[in-house]
Parts: structure tokens; C-alpha cells; sequence
């Protein structure tokens, strides 16, 4: 996994001392976690961060190169040499251009993390906002970063509010530096790669069985597997449908027997980049516009079992996870 952090800490309005110190912890947990830095390569928090990744790397024997990467404009000197420093394609990182191409250092970026900061910060992360990247807000220290989580915080609550409330634990006011950061990287870890699954099928009793084979598989992987029938949640139906999809790690669509609400969580999840499996009964008839995506077709429970299980074996490893 890909991580941007960015910030400042020459802008730090409360504890300057502590996010210093959670800098590095950060540095640290992202490395040591199995994760890729990636950084601007231009400001105090920056270097600070890069630092500690590097001395705990050095220290375990691994290749700093492969793992912190910065970007700096061509006609800027990085403020440091840590790790592998690239020189971005673009002239400036700012948005008043005619045509908008992201930074690189955010469009390689599966994350976002923002620290104190403040009109650079911003920057970056309307960037991220227009790259559509998961963004973190650290409010611990005010500034940008306190600004950017208030934010976040409020959209989740409208459109997701069972990330919300995982999202929260930003908001913690310890003084355990190592502790904060290494929440804030697995909270990371738990929104892009969450554990649940969403389940796209007919509700009619002859496809139970489907559901139930798609429920064993998944938790032989650590996987809950969720379909909007069995849900308890109040929330109206179509909200429900789709927090459900964007909460989700990726989604199992059964078209044995299509129907315009299962196309239209399929084409929902298609278009938010979910990874999506297709199962689809032996002689059951396949539009032509899902002809293309990797499907599973099964007579048997058996046949649909083993085929889970080796297409979700490889969204692991793809994940990482």
C-alpha cells in the first residue's frame, strides 16, 4: 500500500513538540507496517518523517529506495536525499491550470494523511479530493490538518455512517505518540482494505444456497459477507445499498437472475473501481455489457465454492492483506 503524508511543522498550533514526535512514529509505523512513503519531498514535516522511516529501515536491513519516494518540482532542491527522490512532470503542483493532471505523489498514493499544516496542506489535499484518494485528517495538532478532519468527518457522517464512526478514533487526545500513529495506519488499512463484503443477488429462497457458499468462502478468509435483506440498519434502502458497496473490500454478484436493482448495484460498484466477482448459474443467459468481466459459472455449490475461493485467494495477495 501506497501512502502520501503531508503537513507541516513549522505550522503546528497545539503540542508542536508532540507532533514532531508523532511525525516520526509515523514514519516509522508506515515502514514498518509494509507500506511505501510517499512525501512532496519539500517540507519540514517531510523531512522529519522521512528520517525516521529511513533509520528504522537502515536498522532492519531493508531498502530505503523501495520504500520512501518523494516528488520535487525540477527547479527545486528536495529538502532531503533520503530514499528515492523523482523529479515530477509538472511544472507547479498548482489548480489554475486549463487542464488538471494530479501530482504524482498523490495520484501513486492509495491514502492520504494530512498534519498540521496550512495553505499547502490544503492544496494537497484538494488534490487528493480530486483524485478521489481515502483522505485522513490528524486533528490532534490543529491547522490544516484539524480542518481537513472536521470535514471528512461531517461528508462520512452523511454518506457512510459506519466509517464515521471508525473515523473518530483520529480524534484521540493522547500523549502516546507511538500509540496515535499506529492507530492512524491501521485505520488506514481498515478503510481501504476493509472486511466487508456486499453481496449482489436475487433474494428468492432457490438462491440461498448461493448466499450461504459465498458466506462460508469468505470467512475462510476473514471476510464477513453482508446482503441488504439480512441487514438490521434503519437506513432507507437505496442510502443502505450504497454505503454498503463503498464500505466494502469488494462485492459478489450473482447475475443467475438478472433483474435492474442487481445491475444497478453491479454498475454502481463497477463505477466507484470496486473489484467486483461475477458468479452466474451454468445456462443462465449473460448480457452482453458483463460478457467481458471475469466470471464464475457454476452448477454445482461445489463448482461455486472452489471458484471463490481461488479468485478471493488472489484479491488477497493483491491487497496485500
Amino acid at each position: 500500500m501506497r501512502i502520501y503524508v503531508g503537513g507541516s511543522l513549522r505550522n503546528v498550533p497545539r503540542d508542536p513538540e508532540l507532533c514532531r514526535q508523532f511525525a516520526a512514529a509515523l514514519g516509522v509505523e508506515v515502514v514498518m507496517r509494509g507500506h511505501v512513503l510517499l512525501s512532496g519531498g519539500r517540507s519540514s514535516l517531510d523531512e522529519a518523517i522521512a528520517a525516521a522511516a529511513h533509520d528504522w529501515l537502515e536498522r532492519e536491513g531493508e531498502d530505503p529506495k523501495s520504500r520512501i519516494i518523494s516528488y520535487c518540482l525540477k527547479d527545486e532542491k528536495p529538502v532531503h536525499s533520503l530514499g528515492t527522490i523523482r523529479h515530477s512532470a509538472l511544472s507547479d503542483w498548482q489548480m489554475n491550470h486549463s487542464e488538471l493532471d494530479v501530482p504524482e505523489q498523490i495520484d501513486l498514493a492509495g491514502a492520504t494523511i494530512f498534519v498540521a499544516g496550512s495553505e499547502g496542506t490544503f492544496w494537497a489535499k484538494n488534490w487528493a479530493s480530486l483524485a478521489r484518494k481515502m483522505i485522513l485528517g490528524v486533528p490532534r495538532f490543529g491547522g490544516a490538518g484539524e480542518e481537513i478532519y472536521e470535514k471528512e468527518l461531517k461528508r462520512l457522517r452523511e454518506a457512510a455512517p459506519a466509517q464515521a464512526e471508525d473515523y473518530e478514533a483520529l480524534n484521540s487526545l493522547s500523549d502516546d505518540m507511538s500509540g496515535y500513529a499506529t492507530e492512524v495506519v491501521r485505520l488506514v488499512e481498515r478503510m481501504l482494505t476493509p472486511r466487508n463484503v456486499f453481496a449482489v443477488m436475487s433474494f428468492k429462497t432457490k438462491y440461498r444456497s448461493v448466499f450461504m457458499s459465498c458466506k462460508m468462502i469468505c470467512r475462510e478468509f476473514q471476510f464477513e459477507i453482508e446482503r441488504t435483506d439480512e441487514s438490521t440498519s434503519l437506513e432507507r434502502i437505496i442510502p443502505r445499498i450504497e454505503n454498503g458497496i463503498r464500505r466494502s473490500a469488494f462485492i459478489i454478484a450473482d447475475i443467475s437472475e438478472p433483474s435492474p436493482n442487481v445491475f444497478y448495484e453491479l454498475g454502481f460498484a463497477k463505477g466507484l473501481g470496486k473489484d467486483v466477482i461475477v458468479t452466474v448459474r451454468e445456462g443462465a443467459e449473460v448480457p452482453f455489457d458483463v460478457g467481458d468481466v471475469p466470471t464464475i459459472r457454476w452448477k454445482r455449490q461445489q463448482d461455486l465454492q472452489e471458484g471463490l475461493r481461488k479468485y478471493i485467494s488472489d484479491l488477497v495477495m493483491k491487497y496485500g492483506r
